[in-house]
């Protein structure tokens, strides 16, 4: 005979990165709030709207999420009975000073003191904020650059000039 498994493995369902560290937990959908991250198709969001329906005859409440991805900026809506598990992805956002930027256009960043590791895989990007970044460096300045991180991708959002002066 084969059983389902049971409630308690739907519960500690957790996507583990090659380095062990989690890139999404599981939260009660009825938990997520706008400006919240939730996963919709395998992608991390940040929530814009929620709208919840009420209880019907035969079932349960149901929260209707819209969403933007992370990465791309498309717009992504998903439906989950607000009793159910959803998947949130893990996101930080580190600040980094902009060692270099090489040939190839790959930044070798320094994080502030106790946020990581130095890191030398992400691209510079070719939008306003990577050229941003690259005009500032390449006037001279002491650039810091913030880098939103989820599921293993990264992107820049944000450049600035370092006026505290190390």
């Amino acid at each position: 005979s084969t059983s389902k498994p049971g409630k308690q493995w739907y519960q500690r369902r957790v996507a583990i990165t090659a380095g062990g560290a989690a890139k999404w937990i599981p939260q009660q959908a009825s938990a997520i709030k706008k400006g919240g991250h939730i996963m919709i198709k395998g992608r991390p969001c940040k929530v814009v709207n929620i709208s919840t329906s009420k209880p019907g005859k035969h079932g349960s409440a149901k929260c209707n999420f819209t969403a933007i991805d992370l990465f791309t900026g498309d717009k992504k809506e998903a439906i989950s009975p607000g009793h159910a598990n959803v998947d949130v992805p893990i996101v930080t956002r580190l600040e980094y000073t902009v060692m270099d930027i090489d040939d190839s256009g790959f930044f070798s960043l320094m994080p502030n003191e106790g946020q990581g590791e130095m890191r030398e895989d992400i691209r510079c990007p070719d939008d306003g904020e990577g050229e941003k970044a690259r005009t500032m460096f390449n006037d001279g300045k002491d650039v810091m650059v913030t880098i939103l991180t989820a599921i293993g991708e990264d992107r820049l959002v944000d450049v600035k000039e370092n006026t505290k002066g190390n």
